[in-house]
């Protein structure tokens, strides 16, 4: 759901700030379908073996568009990518992944997260290439907040949000950490639109010592305003957390996000606490609790992160887009009609 949401906020501004005309070409999801067309955009449905085999084949709908924005969670194979180009002579190939072997064929290569440092791992690459968390795509409400000066020193509320469907319920794993906690706080639990364990979920609560709130929002941008502490997985809710100036605790579910959250963690807006499998009760439980009461840093921890994301990361990005396709449409070899 990350991907979706994402793609959802650079689209916005694509239409209404540049006049572009954006279609989706989407996996057989009904959950994910059902998010992009609630808000008015056109879908083209393809199976998921189809997306991942025979990518070219199925972005034939692109074939008039001046742009091809490529955002799937395993990206797509050098082959792909030189299939599509050679299909679509004239349209501009951008991929949101930095690591998929597609990527060296690419014209743009946009990625909030900086990875594959060896400058060999590149060879070859002849487009642009633009990685950090300059370049994450969020609402652009999050540009409008104003920076924290001051941190709560009362009542704490922490969130906990895991994602859009939250796969290896981590939900759970941090509610049973938090719930074992003497300490008095209020905790809001956000859940994504595909959130898998409801069930599991609605019979511990049935259990639960504290109390939770729970709540299903398009935006988590009046939740994160109102609480005075995070407990997420590493995603795109991280990037929307610095941006707010909300301190954060980390749970990866990949060696590769592992890796990524240390950006984060060295940019001190976040405390990554590693793979979530090998994380323990105890571990989460420490953490929360320190930074509770550790009010000076929770609030260096706010600061740090409005400073590496400014919020205008989907703006930026739109525009070095349509700066790529007037650029290609203004040679007289590449030149084409408007999508």
């Amino acid at each position: 759901m990350g991907h979706v949401v994402r793609c959802l906020c650079l689209a916005q501004v694509l239409r209404d700030r540049h006049s572009c005309s954006i279609s989706f070409c989407m996996n057989r999801d009904p959950v994910g379908i059902a998010h992009v067309e609630s808000q008015g955009w056109l879908v083209q449905r393809v199976a998921a073996d189809e997306l991942s085999g025979n990518v070219a084949t199925n972005f034939q709908a692109g074939a008039q568009a001046d742009i091809l924005i490529i955002d799937l969670p395993g990206g797509v194979p050098v082959e792909a990518v030189r299939d599509i180009r050679r299909k679509n002579p004239n349209t501009l190939i951008v991929l949101m992944d930095g690591t998929c072997t597609g990527r060296l064929e690419a014209d743009l290569v946009v990625c909030p997260l900086q990875r594959l440092p060896d400058p060999a791992s590149w060879q070859g690459f002849t487009g642009q290439r633009h990685e950090g968390p300059a370049y994450a795509l969020l609402d652009p409400a999050f540009a409008q907040v104003p920076r924290r000066t001051t941190t709560a020193s009362g009542a704490m509320s922490i969130l906990v949000a895991m994602g859009g469907s939250d796969p290896y319920g981590l939900t759970l794993q941090a509610l049973r950490a938090l719930d074992a906690m003497p300490e008095e706080f209020a905790t809001v639990v956000a859940l994504g639109p595909a959130f898998l364990h409801e069930p599991a979920l609605q019979s511990w609560l049935s259990g639960a010592q504290q109390r939770y709130e729970v709540r299903r929002e398009n935006s988590l941008l009046d939740l994160m305003l109102a609480s005075d502490l995070a407990l997420v997985s590493f995603g795109t809710t991280v990037y929307e957390l610095a941006a707010i100036g909300l301190p954060a605790i980390a749970l990866a579910i990949s060696e590769d996000h592992v890796q990524a959250a240390e950006i984060f963690a060295r940019g001190r807006s976040l405390i990554t606490l590693g793979l979530y499998s090998r994380v323990s009760a105890g571990e989460i439980q420490t953490t929360v609790r320190d930074l509770l009461n550790d009010a000076p840093k929770r609030l260096e921890m706010a600061r740090c992160g409005q400073a590496l994301v400014d919020g205008r990361g989907t703006e930026r990005v739109a525009q070095i887009l349509v700066s790529g396709m007037l650029e290609r449409k203004s040679r007289p070899e590449d030149s084409i009609g408007s999508a």
